[in-house]
């Protein structure tokens, strides 16, 4: 493998290519799901004193190694910055200073509100930080400039580079590191591998999906697999739970492997596909932008002549 990689993995400058730029509209779709949804559910309220809210009741009371603390009017006024910064990196608008906004934006949630998927998105905006012409392809200005729609969506427009730039190969290390961790984490927990974990978050799930907002909605899975999966006996579920909780420490641990290859990304891709889908599952009003930002990242671990012959068909 050491000698395979500098040829399936060369990396050269700043300049990114298509699959960065493409990969720019999918994180900034991801983040403008993440957003919006957050905002229909009063993130926007979050710090307000009067009345206080249960959150920054929380926030106060916590003990935290790290504490951001804002006023209500300073909250406001990043709140409505990050929402720009976000339709900015969506459209490739001031990529650069778009993405560092997200990105500061996501840490400090992360101090309030330990969503590890937070940390990531907001992990993934930095290499457009320090991108050049992450703009040139799938942009605002590629689409008043392009003479067709069809060469709007064509990347063979762009010049190639031989390699892929240290930002889209610092993506690619942030993916690895997502999926390793995760993969030790579970395997290194036995609650998890015995499925004790699994049994838990669906029990769970369960005796509170009528308080959860959207009622049931959050919890849509039939009578039967509730029964088998969710509120049986925690012992004989949980042994239930055990291969699918086994398989998920494998697959995280083989999927980087398998995308790092052009022979073998198509199986990582479909692979990745199907386990995203099922993380889903779980927390689909939280997970969908995770899941999309994973996926859409998989375009990186590709060649760039590769990506261009995948997109152009």
């Amino acid at each position: 493998m050491h000698d395979l990689l500098p040829v399936a993995f060369p990396v050269h400058g700043t300049t990114a290519g298509p699959s960065l730029c493409f990969f720019r509209l999918v994180l900034g779709a991801a983040l403008l799901w993440k957003i919006t949804a957050d905002h229909v559910f009063g993130m926007a309220r979050f710090f307000d004193l009067g009345p206080k809210s249960l959150q920054r009741w929380r926030y106060e009371h916590e003990e935290m190694a790290v504490k951001l603390l804002l006023s209500p009017t300073a909250f406001r006024v990043f709140y409505a910055a990050r929402a720009l910064a976000v339709l900015c990196a969506l459209a490739g608008v001031l990529t650069p200073l778009a993405s560092a906004v997200v990105s500061a934006w996501c840490v400090f949630e992360f101090t309030w509100d330990r969503k590890f998927n937070t940390l990531f998105l907001g992990a993934m905006c930095l290499p457009f930080v320090f991108a050049r012409g992450a703009d040139a392809y799938l942009s605002l200005q590629s689409l008043l400039d392009a003479p067709s729609p069809g060469a709007f969506f064509d990347p063979a427009r762009l010049p190639l580079a031989e390699g892929l730039s240290w930002p889209q190969a610092a993506a690619v290390v942030l993916v690895f590191h997502l999926y390793w961790s995760s993969a030790w984490h579970k395997a290194t927990s036995r609650q998890f591998t015995s499925g004790y974990t699994l049994q838990r978050v669906f029990a769970q799930l369960v005796s509170v999906r009528e308080d959860l907002p959207g009622g049931p909605r959050e919890y849509f899975f039939p009578d039967w697999f509730t029964r088998r999966f969710a509120t049986a006996d925690p012992a004989v579920v949980a042994r239930r739970w055990r291969l699918p909780a086994l398989a998920t420490v494998a697959v995280e641990a083989v999927l980087p492997l398998l995308l790092i290859f052009p022979a073998t990304w198509p199986a990582g891709a479909v692979l990745g596909l199907f386990t995203h889908l099922s993380f889903t599952t779980l927390l689909p009003k939280r997970l969908v932008p995770f899941g999309l930002a994973c996926l859409g990242a998989y375009m990186l671990f590709l060649p760039q002549h590769t990506f261009v012959a995948l997109i152009g068909g």
